[in-house]
């Protein structure tokens, strides 16, 4: 029998409904239970395969001239014909190939198990390579093994942003249909390998240092929080290994590099997980200038070994990954790239008027250090495109680099960037205990004032470095980052296995009290709203003039659904909306409101929104419109409240 290929319906390529799969689940039940009652198991055992599907295609010639037995076990991806012959597309993790079934080959009986057979089942083959009158290699097969019989009817296809998110839900199935995914986790897995091949030929050692960590250091972040029953103390999970690994720097571990997880209790985007990989590689008797040599060999050498070129197409720009990267510091970059030169500026209100100049919000706190890095922020990050070094960090924002011989204002420190992003972060470490305990306790004063970020104080750090950490330069590479250029991949759940998301239905629960939390559970009571003591309220007065009817009657208020909303990086105030507003694809909205909510429990909500005003930039971004809030004082603190409507009212509808 010649092999028909039947295309599937267009319309039965779309995805089943929930009742639909409820059906289409019973009747392989059915099929699971007769292939039970004929003696055979739908859930079968171990299956010693020989070759898999790329090396029968590689061997054919000499496979099928000597008519050698081959055993491939793998997944049914179709199956056309069921009279006294059957093709099936078979598919393992090398790709796929067609298995000719006769039952006058196999047997009757073993025939009928073949009828009971669907799309996703599991089988082993056994059999001989050969080639059809159409010339499709093919595997003429002479036993069939039912392996792990599919409850679950494969999609056809994806549809939408709904179906992108059950992709990332579901991974094990996107693998199995979009064999461009598994591709990529495969170039995965061989960048990781490279980078630690570059790293071992240069005599580093890896080590792993703890994840569990009592004190949350080595970077400016919000850390994990948890509790250890036994010792009886708050834990945090690491933001970054990098004050372990000093550590052994201390002890003469003159070379070492960790590879591993870190978590940071941050905002969820389209490069941020709570949960990412880095390396983390630190080089006694060397600096930044090492690090940065280093960090272009890793890269250069990385995309050579996995995608045999430099050059690589990241979202339709060509970008040139050989050396040399260009080098600059971040003076250097805010003055090419917004005419205004920070180089002699040592008066803080001289600052912050260049940054009025520029149209660069910065806040009270900021001394120059931080303003020049709004400005860089502002105006430089998105314009890297090929890759580029920047250096010399002011350091207010670098607490624990090295100063600059030259210049002790700023910090010898670099940030590496393709595409307008970091990817890598990089020192001479500060080995002054008495300038890094200085550090740390203005970092501690930082945090009391309410900086979640800033530093804790590490006793243990200082006093290792009361040892001596000789002369050392320090690396931070973003594995993920890095993983999605060489493959050319648009968010970064597209290279994580399963990134980090919130369980379909689930509410937000209340955050847990570690330290007062009671050894046996207490009965669950209602909550209870809160109660405002409005003798303690205080209202902003009544404007006394008058705004025009018909000028009023110009701004545009709907009502709008949130779709995403995530905290801005580098930013501890903005919150990033996207909202369906009933009338554009999506609105971009930014609101520096993240004091009072956390992005994840907004989303859902229906907000009221002003939608007609100019777009503003904000952090290099566009926001188009202003979220309406009310707020108040209480107690000498500062209340707000997002205008929160109710669900029922639709995307779009005009506040009048």
């Amino acid at each position: 029998m010649a092999e028909v290929k039947n295309k599937p319906n267009t319309e039965e390529a779309a995805v089943l409904t929930e009742n639909e799969i409820n059906e289409q689940m019973q009747v392989r039940i059915d099929k699971m239970h007769k292939i039970e009652e004929h003696g055979w198991k739908p859930f079968g055992y171990r299956f010693l395969y020989t070759h898999r599907a790329a090396d029968i295609a590689a061997q054919f010639d000499e496979l099928s001239e000597k008519e050698t037995e081959v055993k491939m076990a793998g997944r049914i991806m179709a199956i056309r014909g069921h009279g006294k012959t059957c093709f099936m597309d078979m598919q393992d993790k090398t790709g796929r190939i067609q298995v000719y079934v006769r039952k006058d080959v196999i047997g009757e009986e073993n025939y009928a198990l073949i009828k009971l057979m669907d799309i996703g089942d599991t089988v082993g083959i056994t059999g001989t390579a050969f080639r059809t009158h159409m010339g499709e290699l093919s595997i003429k097969a002479n036993s069939v093994e039912m392996l792990s019989k599919s409850l679950r009817p494969l999609p056809e296809k994806w549809h939408g942003l709904k179906d992108v998110e059950t992709r990332y839900r579901q991974r094990y199935v996107d693998l199995i249909v979009n064999p461009e995914v598994r591709d990529t986790f495969v170039k995965r897995s061989q960048i990781i390998r490279s980078v630690r091949e570059v790293l071992d030929s240069h005599d580093f050692l890896e080590v792993e240092t703890p994840i569990l960590n009592t004190i949350a250091g080595g970077a400016a972040a919000r850390p994990f929080i948890s509790y250890h029953n036994a010792l009886d103390m708050q834990v945090y999970m690491r933001i970054a290994p990098e004050l372990y690994l000093k550590r052994l720097i201390v002890g003469g571990m003159d070379r070492v590099y960790e590879m591993g997880r870190v978590f940071r209790n941050e905002g969820i985007d389209n490069r941020h997980n709570p949960e990412f990989t880095s390396v983390e590689i630190y080089q006694a008797f060397a600096d930044y200038r090492d690090m940065m040599d280093l960090t272009e060999e890793v890269v250069v050498k990385t995309a050579e070994k996995v995608l045999g070129t430099t050059t690589i197409n990241y979202e339709g720009t060509t970008i040139e990954l050989a050396s040399p990267w260009k080098r600059m510091s971040m003076i250097e970059a805010v003055k090419e790239y917004s005419g205004k030169d920070f180089t002699n500026v040592t008066d803080l209100e001289e600052a912050r008027a260049i940054a009025k100049e520029l149209n660069v919000a910065v806040e009270p706190s900021f001394g120059i250090g931080k303003i020049i890095n709004a400005c860089f922020e502002e105006y430089v990050e998105d314009k890297l495109i090929q890759p580029t070094f920047i250096t010399g960090h002011p350091k207010e924002i670098s607490p624990l680099a090295k100063s600059n011989p030259e210049n002790p204002e700023i910090t010898d420190r670099f940030e590496a960037y393709i595409y307008g992003r970091e990817i890598c972060n990089g020192f001479t470490e500060l080995n002054d205990p008495i300038d890094q305990k200085e550090r740390f306790l203005k970092q501690v004063e930082e945090r009391a004032n309410g900086d979640e970020e800033a530093n804790m104080m590490d006793e243990d750090f200082v006093n290792a470095l009361e040892y001596g950490l000789p002369p050392t330069g320090g690396l931070g590479i973003g594995i993920d980052r890095l993983v999605m250029f060489l493959t050319n991949s648009s968010t970064i759940r597209d290279v994580l296995f399963f990134p980090t998301m919130k369980p379909l239905g689930k509410a937000v629960s209340e955050k847990p009290d570690f330290m007062q939390a009671p050894a046996v559970a207490a009965p669950v009571e209602e909550a209870k709203e809160e109660t405002i003591d409005f003798s303690k309220v205080v209202i902003e007065p009544a404007y006394e003039e008058y705004v025009d009817f018909d000028t009023f009657c110009k701004s545009d208020i709907r009502v709008v659904k949130v779709k995403e909303c995530t905290a801005v990086p580098k930013s501890k105030k903005l919150l990033k909306f996207v909202l369906d507003d009933g009338i554009c694809t999506d609105r971009v909205i930014l609101s520096g409101i993240h004091a009072f909510y956390e992005p994840e429990e907004l989303v859902g909500k229906t907000l009221v929104a002003i939608v007609n005003l100019p777009p503003r930039k904000m952090m290099g971004i566009d926001s188009c419109g202003m979220l309406l809030s009310a707020i108040h004082e209480e107690e000498g603190a500062e209340k707000l409240n997002l205008i929160m409507v109710d669900n029922r009212i639709p995307a779009g509808a005009r506040l009048h």
